[in-house]
């Protein structure tokens, strides 16, 4: 049976690895959304994390290369229907060699690989796919690609890479399939939906 659904997308949260505790202003605004369920998109990094999001709603998380160099082991990927929409969750590293691999060429160029080439390397591996959520980069992204929406909620505690202000997306779905996406802060600054 179909029905709305009301989805929390959060990841890179590296509690336990980077900060000492989920972030109590994303743990509060996530909690404020009342979602019926919650994605992590990896580098959860301990288990409390998501013992502490089962307190707001069921919570599938994916393994993500920091969980994996801390063995915390979780699924690379949950391929999902919600009311016709075919949603893929996943960390977006591929693999702990292409995760090395692009360190290498960083150090040697000085310039990362930006959401589109991840975007592009994740339509060729989910070919099928509506909706792909990944995390892995720190940026956040709330963009359509080949036909495909591209979600990732930044990093899920205060950084550089998201001016400090912990990200997450609220995905909204309708019972006949159409969908919104809003990619939101924790700390105060304009939404974008589309």
């Amino acid at each position: 049976m179909s029905s709305n659904q009301k989805i929390v997308i959060l990841a890179d949260t590296h509690v336990g690895d980077r900060t000492k505790m989920l972030e109590p202003s994303l743990f509060s605004a996530i909690q404020n959304e009342q979602p019926d369920q919650i994605f992590h998109a990896g580098d959860v990094c301990i288990p409390e994390v998501i013992d502490q999001l089962e307190t707001i709603a069921p919570t599938l998380a994916v393994q993500g290369n920091r969980d994996w160099f801390l063995g915390y082991k979780l699924p690379k990927e949950f391929q999902l229907e919600v009311d016709g929409l075919k949603i893929i969750l996943t960390h977006g590293h591929f693999s702990i060699w292409h995760w090395f691999w692009n360190y290498v060429r960083l150090f040697l160029t000085k310039e990362p690989l930006n959401n589109r080439f991840f975007q592009r390397k994740l339509t060729q591996q989910y070919p099928n796919a509506d909706i792909i959520v990944y995390g892995h980069l720190h940026y956040s992204s709330n963009e359509e690609m080949d036909g495909k929406r591209f979600l990732n909620p930044g990093v899920g505690y205060p950084e550089w890479r998201n001016h400090f202000r912990p990200g997450y997306i609220v995905l909204n779905i309708d019972s006949d399939g159409s969908y919104t996406t809003t990619l939101k802060f924790t700390n105060p600054q304009t939404e974008t939906t589309v």
